[in-house]
């Protein structure tokens, strides 16, 4: 009996010794992760995967977030190791890291010679204090890496500094960061790999928003892209030469100034050949400026002046020239004070200053989160081309209704109690996208001998392309503010008169249209991706603290010690009747 039994373990140890030497033997020839968690925290893009198998090079990532760290930093440097391990998984010997403590130096003189260095180098600083030996000192952290790929240098800060200065959370600050992981890191790699980045042009010499008023949108393309100011000047190949195009994106930012034919012609023969276009035009001429000096101002339609109207309505849309009033809308500043006394300003909505909040689903809108607009015009689609698909991305609250112009801008109507009842016109349309193949808008208007001619290579219907209108060019512009005499542009997104108020959708939405129209879409896709934040109750904690404690320490002794003796029981049981 006993000869049995112990035949009958060996054998049992050979099976096990078998199965786990077959286990890893499969293992090896067999790759595959399983992520169980709801938002698929610890899953990586397809788009990502297929980057990082496509190395060819190392890619040496540098890590400043080593060192005893505060909770919420700690947390952050765990999830960019997971990540950068993920990374390796995929990426194999391609994928090398190294995690330093810029802080690690106990000179204060190196530490800040230290922290000079990765300042001029693109990484956003935050101070902490911590207890050192003579006491509390402060030290700079630096919550970001340095990519370094043969001779290329590329810095990533992982925490937002433009939602930061707006007031936001440092808990929502980091959970933003390990949502956005995965996106940082593949923009950088692809920034660092790329040879040649593609082009996206500011169209220029209409009266577009000047330079600083796109300098926030333009430097965060920039990071993505070559980013160029282009103004055709009435040259035919301003925008494309014989064989190719110049530019893989076109931004038309609220042009004031009327569109030439020629201008016209190639804006259009851009599009035909191929092009796209992010369009954010409106129809009215009115500033919040003005308000500034007088109580009124006059707002006057634009969509004569500008021309560009036969090209829009031939593509499949029309920007009407009303005025939408909305009563989920930004504020601005209004004196509340003592008359005589202090001023004292406080925010109150301002219906001219619709707040958009994208509900449909598309990558373009996904998570994109509150988008402030000012003095909007509507959309309304046209024609009924089979060849192009058209999307409505953006709509405003079903309390809005539209104020045709010309009409009477009255700052005094913000004191008065808006009625719902008078705002019944439900959703109105203020942004598409459209998709296909476009009818210029110079066909059967030109003569045969200049359509002929093979240099100018004139197309009649455009190669399958797309573009976005949107019927508001404010919703491109940042805040600027003079100080000390010189003109300071704000993020975009930020108000200009309360530092609490972020409207961080604006940038983002700009940022996957032209991510979308460059074909960039797992940008798209992985700057959509949020991660559920799941913060402790701390209110609950301090109420409940011994009893966690009890838990979190004892349960777990209690559950092994209950398991052991339930063990020796049933081997008691199996084994003491022999």
């Amino acid at each position: 009996m006993r000869n049995k039994l112990k035949r009958n373990h060996i054998l049992q140890l050979l099976l096990s010794i078998f199965i786990i030497i077959l286990l890893g033997f499969v293992s090896s020839r067999l790759f595959f992760r399983l992520d169980l968690t709801e938002d698929n925290r610890y899953s990586i893009h397809e788009s990502t995967q297929k980057t990082l198998e496509n190395l060819d090079d190392i890619i040496f990532v540098k890590v400043y977030l080593g060192g005893d760290l505060p909770a919420a930093f700690k947390e952050l440097s765990s999830s960019v190791l997971e990540m950068l391990q993920e990374f390796r998984a995929y990426a194999g010997a391609n994928i090398q890291y190294e995690f330093i403590n810029p802080a690690e130096s106990e000179d204060e003189k190196q530490r800040n010679d230290i922290a000079r260095q990765l300042i001029r180098k693109g990484l956003n600083p935050r101070t902490i204090r911590v207890e050192g030996k003579d006491g509390y000192v402060t030290k700079y952290l630096f919550p970001g890496a340095v990519i370094v790929y043969r001779q290329e240098e590329v810095v990533l800060n992982f925490i937002d500094d433009e939602a930061g200065t707006a007031g936001v959370s440092l808990e929502n600050l980091v959970n933003d960061a390990q949502s956005k992981l995965e996106y940082n890191f593949l923009n950088k790699f692809r920034e660092a790999v790329q040879i040649f980045p593609k082009k996206v042009g500011f169209l220029h010499g209409h009266g577009e928003l000047p330079r600083i008023d796109v300098l926030s949108l333009a430097r965060s393309l920039d990071e993505m892209y070559t980013v160029e100011v282009i103004d055709p000047q009435e040259r035919v190949y301003a925008l494309r030469d014989t064989f190719a195009l110049k530019f893989d994106a076109l931004i038309i930012a609220k042009p004031r100034n009327r569109f030439s034919e020629k201008e016209k012609y190639i804006v259009d023969q851009y599009i035909m050949h191929g092009g796209r276009v992010l369009w954010l035009v409106d129809y009215v001429d009115v500033s919040m400026d003005s308000l500034s000096y007088a109580s009124t101002t006059n707002a006057l339609s634009l969509h004569r002046e500008l021309n560009i109207n036969d090209m829009l309505f031939n593509y499949g849309v029309r920007i009407n020239t009303g005025i939408v009033q909305d009563l989920r809308a930004a504020p601005i500043p209004v004196n509340t004070g003592a008359p005589g006394g202090k001023a004292q300003f406080t925010p109150t909505p301002w219906v001219y200053f619709p707040v958009i909040v994208p509900t449909n689903n598309h990558p373009i809108t996904k998570n994109t989160g509150p988008i402030r607009t000012e003095f909007i015009n509507t959309i309304d689609l046209v024609g009924e081309n089979p060849n192009v698909k058209s999307t409505v991305l953006l709509k405003t609250s079903e309390y809005s209704r539209v104020v045709s112009t010309p009409t009477l801008i009255d700052l005094s109507i913000i004191n008065e109690k808006p009625e719902p009842r008078y705002y019944q016109a439900g959703e109105q349309d203020v942004a598409v996208l459209l998709e296909g193949t476009f009818p210029s808008v110079f066909r059967n208007r030109l003569v045969e001998d200049f359509t002929n001619m093979r240099q100018f290579r004139f197309k009649e219907v455009s190669k399958e392309t797309k573009m976005i209108v949107v019927a508001d060019g404010d919703i491109a512009k940042n805040p600027v503010v003079t100080r000390e005499d010189n003109k300071q542009n704000l993020p975009l997104g930020a108000d200009k008169w309360f530092e609490d108020i972020f409207f961080g959708g604006n940038q983002a939405f700009l940022l996957n249209a032209i991510n979308y129209l460059t074909d960039d879409n797992d940008l798209v896709a992985l700057r959509g991706r949020k991660l559920q934040l799941r913060l402790l109750d701390r209110q609950k904690i301090r109420e409940n603290k011994a009893m966690l404690r009890t838990l979190n320490i004892g349960l777990p002794i209690l559950i092994i010690l209950v398991f052991a003796f339930v063990f020796n029981l049933i081997r008691k049981m199996k084994y003491g009747r022999k």
